[in-house]
C-alpha cells in the first residue's frame, strides 16, 4: 500500500462552475480536508468559491458548492446612501 500526500476529489456545485470537477488535494495532517476555498481572477473581479466534504470516504471524495463571494479589484465599496 503507498501512501500519497494527495487524494482524488471531486467538485459540485451550479454549472459550469464545478459540474463533476476532478481536483488532486493535499490531505491535512494526514485528513482529508472538510472545506476547499478556490479562487480565480475574472475581468476586474475576484471570485472566491467555497466547497463543503460530504460523507461519502471512497475516492473520488465528493464536495459541494456552499458559497460564492465576488469581490472587484477597483478598490471601490459598494455601499448604497
Amino acid at each position: 500500500m503507498s501512501h500519497s500526500a494527495t487524494y482524488r476529489a471531486v467538485l459540485f456545485g451550479p454549472n459550469p462552475i464545478a459540474a463533476g470537477t476532478e481536483v488532486e488535494l493535499e490531505y491535512i495532517d494526514g485528513a482529508y480536508q472538510d472545506v476547499v476555498v478556490l479562487e480565480s481572477v475574472e475581468d476586474t473581479e475576484t471570485i472566491t468559491r467555497t466547497y463543503r466534504r460530504g460523507r461519502e470516504t471512497e475516492e473520488p471524495i465528493p464536495y459541494r458548492f456552499v458559497e460564492e463571494d465576488v469581490a472587484e479589484d477597483d478598490g471601490e465599496a459598494d455601499v448604497p446612501n
